[in-house]
């Protein structure tokens, strides 16, 4: 069986690395809250045409409408979008991977506490 000692230092380690899990968590949330502001400009300057980069009254302006500039910005951000949400899901799954370490090594202090405490 461990000792107090140890249980309390894997406790303590436990909650630091539950700390800074919820910082990257923090962290992530933010890169995930600009990527989707940075989706939403993009798909707005879609709507109202500003986001053409044609030069005006070129000579091409009235035969072939240029989207690939506009697509690739779509498909640029659209790739920055999925990057921030798949780093938020892992961040989340390492703050839950750690929250649980932390509950059992706060279960096994317990136990330990509620043995000494009958004996």
């Amino acid at each position: 069986m461990s000792t107090r000692a140890e249980l309390e230092a894997v406790l303590a380690k436990a909650e630091v690395n539950w700390r800074k899990a919820n910082e990257l968590l923090d962290k992530m949330q933010a890169a995930r809250a600009k990527a989707n502001a940075d989706w939403d400009s993009v798909v707005n300057d879609r709507r109202s045409g500003r986001g053409d980069r044609r030069k005006p009254d070129s000579i091409w302006d009235h035969a072939f409408a240029d989207r690939r500039k506009a697509s690739d910005d779509r498909r640029r951000v659209d790739a920055a979008r999925d990057k921030a949400n798949a780093d938020w899901d892992r961040a989340l799954a390492e703050r839950s991977r750690t929250r649980a370490i932390w509950d059992k090594a706060f279960a096994a202090l317990e136990e330990l506490n509620r043995a000494q405490g009958k004996s």
